[in-house]
């Protein structure tokens, strides 16, 4: 077996690695992923030379599942788990793949398919191709792959199986023809399950595009531009969710005190880091344990899972590590809690008797002074 056969393979393999560097987040350096690289290429072609009497092959592509094993590497050397690095070396691996098999197929049709005419045509292919590859489809086949964490998990198995297949049929494909006589048929055959197999890519790529577009609007719908807190309209939503779920709960409606004084004395804009700052320390002080919410101008609702506790409160009516990065000093607030168990009243109703009991703590702390 001559080893010049392999290099239409070969240039294959180095644009597969190149395409799969660029779209995986590398654990070490450079020049340290790049030799450990070349040193996991040349021992997986030792391995397979070594086993070439038990996988005849001439360097046609047809032993190109023997790549699998490339993903042991890939997974020492780069961050992505395994579903993602299938996704990606499955998607790089069908474009090279395709390039090998459409040089193979123009090469035994036009120059009796020597290696040198692979070589010319493959080189051709990938220089009219390969531009548009690392501009266009790549970025985008990226973008995909950075944003899969932010969908269901059974997005990964569709797009890891909609990949593999993708890769497997190519390479099927490719086996049955070079396996009988050549023809044009063939290689439109080949060029068309490529254009099929991208086009489904893009189609992936717009439905992420216009997912997150969806998800984008419903975050403006539902949440307050100025502190990132649920709006009125998710605390309606979320308080009739556990209505009618029966769930026991605490409402706490909380007016920040004095806040005017804060605007005229300080201005808006410290106004509103005074608001941001207030919604930080609130969402920390309640953690997993609730949610809270902007109700409108300086008011705020929270909900709490079950009955709030003791320490909890005194976090709150305190601001608890307020001087951290506050913009001016905290005037207090006032607060209204009632423990909701079933049978409820309507959200409305609930709302109004928080409102109250907030109102009733208000008057009696200025009572006070």
């Amino acid at each position: 077996m001559l080893l010049y056969q392999f290099l239409p393979v070969t240039e294959m393999l180095i644009f597969n690695l190149i395409s799969i560097y660029r779209c995986c987040h590398k654990k070490y350096s450079l020049p340290r992923t790049v030799f450990f690289l070349v040193l996991s290429s040349i021992l997986i072609f030792i391995c397979f030379m070594a086993l070439s009497p038990l996988i005849p092959t001439s360097g046609d592509g047809s032993s190109v599942l023997f790549g699998l094993i490339f993903l042991i590497p890939f997974k020492l050397l780069f961050k992505e788990n395994w579903r993602l690095l299938i996704i990606i070396s499955c998607t790089c691996w069908v474009y090279t793949m395709g390039v090998l098999s459409l040089s193979i197929q123009l090469s035994r049709i036009y120059f009796s398919g020597t290696i040198a005419a692979i070589l010319i045509i493959e080189n051709i292919i990938f220089a009219v191709t390969s531009l548009p590859f690392f501009r266009q489809i790549l970025p985008r086949f990226i973008f995909v792959t950075k944003h899969l964490e932010s969908f269901d998990r059974q997005w990964y198995i569709y797009m890891t199986l909609n990949d593999l297949l993708g890769f497997l049929l190519l390479v099927f494909i490719h086996g049955i023809f070079i396996a009988s006589q050549n023809s044009m048929a063939k290689v439109l055959v080949t060029a068309l399950l490529l254009a099929f197999i991208y086009i489904s890519y893009y189609i992936i790529y717009r439905i992420v595009i216009d997912t997150l577009k969806m998800n984008n609007l419903k975050q403006e719908t539902l949440h307050d531009p100025l502190t990132g807190l649920g709006n009125r309209t998710h605390l309606w939503n979320e308080l009739n969710e556990l209505i009618q779920k029966d769930a026991d709960f605490s409402l706490l409606f909380m007016d920040l005190d004095r806040f005017k004084h804060i605007n005229d004395h300080y201005g808006h804009m410290v106004g509103d880091k005074y608001l941001q700052h207030f919604s930080k320390i609130v969402s920390e002080i309640f953690d997993r344990n609730g949610t809270v919410h902007r109700f409108g101008g300086d008011e705020f609702v929270a909900i709490y899972s079950g009955t709030v506790p003791d320490h909890v409160f005194d976090q709150l009516k305190e601001c608890k590590n307020w001087d951290e990065g506050a913009p001016c000093p905290f005037n207090g607030v006032s607060i209204g809690v009632l423990y909701c168990t079933p049978p409820h009243h309507d959200a409305e109703q609930i709302l109004r008797q928080v409102d109250q009991l907030m109102y009733q703590n208000k008057v009696a702390k200025k009572t006070s002074q």
